[in-house]
C-alpha cells in the first residue's frame, strides 16, 4: 500500500450528517477550540481551520481527501495518481522536462511540490483557454449554455482533456 493510500480519507454515507455539522461549525464566525473528555483544550489555528474546512467540503461532496507534506518525494506511480494520468504519461512529462525529477538508483522520484506546481500551472492554462473561448463566443454574440459551462469546469479541473471537450462541444452543436 502506498503512502498516498495510507493518507487518503474516503467519505462514507454514515459520516455525511457529522460532516455537514462540522462544515457549518468551521464556516461560522468566531474562534474554535478542541476539547478532550479529560478536559484538555487548545485553540484551533486559522490555517488548520481553513484546512479542515476545505477537507470537510470535499468529503461532503463524496470526494476523497489526501494529506501529504509538500517536501515528500513520490514514486512515479504516486505522482501519476495525483495528476490522474497513467504512469507512462507521467514518465513522458518527466523526460520532456515539464516536471523535474531525480533518480535514485534506477528509480525516478518526483517532489510533491513539483507535482502540485505542474497541476496548478496546467489548470491555470486550461482556465485561460476556457476564458478566451467564452470571451470569443460572447464577442460573436453566441450564448454560453449551462452545459457548456459545466464542460468548461470539467476541463479546467482535469476531469476531461482537450480532445474530449472538443468532441462533446462538436456533438452538442451537431458538428460530428
Amino acid at each position: 500500500m502506498s503512502t498516498i493510500d495510507e493518507n487518503t480519507i474516503t467519505p462514507s454515507v454514515e459520516d455525511l450528517e457529522a460532516l455537514t455539522q462540522i462544515g457549518e461549525i468551521l464556516a461560522g464566525p468566531g474562534h474554535l477550540s478542541l476539547h478532550t473528555e479529560s478536559g484538555d483544550a487548545a485553540e484551533l489555528p486559522e490555517q488548520l481551520r481553513q484546512l479542515l474546512d476545505s477537507a470537510t467540503r470535499f468529503l461532503r461532496t463524496g470526494s476523497a481527501v489526501t494529506l501529504l507534506e509538500h517536501t515528500r518525494m513520490l514514486s512515479t506511480q504516486e505522482a501519476a495518481d495525483i495528476l490522474e494520468v497513467s504512469r507512462p504519461t507521467l514518465v513522458k512529462l518527466l523526460e520532456s522536462g515539464q516536471i523535474p525529477f531525480t533518480k535514485v538508483n534506477s528509480y525516478r522520484r518526483v517532489a510533491m511540490i513539483d507535482v502540485i506546481a505542474f497541476r496548478t500551472m496546467q489548470r491555470a492554462e486550461r482556465l485561460r483557454i476556457v476564458e478566451e473561448a467564452m470571451h470569443n463566443n460572447t464577442m460573436e454574440g453566441l450564448p454560453i449554455s449551462d452545459a457548456a459551462r459545466s464542460d468548461a469546469v470539467a476541463f479546467v479541473s482535469g476531469k476531461i482533456d482537450e480532445d474530449e471537450l472538443v468532441r462533446i462541444t462538436r456533438a452538442r452543436y451537431g458538428l460530428e
